[in-house]
């Protein structure tokens, strides 16, 4: 029992730790601000080349995009609303799938549409 707890332990700080040397703000969407009411934060992980989006509504939810191979297309999902938190794959084969994909995809090209929009204001003026 004592083995299994040090195990776990020993992960949970490796995972901490990769989060927090290994990810850094991706150059073209380097985001880490608000966007209406919602925190938002774009960075990628080093250790594995995945772009996250993370985005935390003003209900206290918070949901994360993320993109696995680097070409800015959605791939998996995490969303946590209180204690509960689910993950979605876009290779999934749960019912209805697709339309919480679709939705997600909108929600990401719409979050990085204003990301663009807000770091290129300047030259826009």
């Amino acid at each position: 029992m004592a083995l299994k707890k040090t195990l776990k332990t020993i992960v949970t700080i490796a995972v901490i730790a990769l989060n927090l040397v290994g990810c850094n703000d991706n150059l073209e969407y380097k985001f880490n601000g608000k966007i209406g009411e919602e925190n938002v934060r774009f960075y990628e992980c080093d250790v594995d080349s995945k772009n996250y989006l993370e985005v935390i509504k003003s209900d206290g939810s918070k949901v994360i995009y993320c993109d696995l191979d680097n070409d800015l297309k959605l791939d998996c999902l995490k969303i946590t609303v209180g204690d509960n938190t689910t993950e979605y794959s876009s290779e999934s084969q749960i019912p209805n799938i697709d339309e919480i994909f679709q939705k997600a995809r909108t929600q990401f090209d719409n979050y990085l549409a204003k990301i663009t929009e807000i770091q290129t204001a300047p030259i826009n003026k």
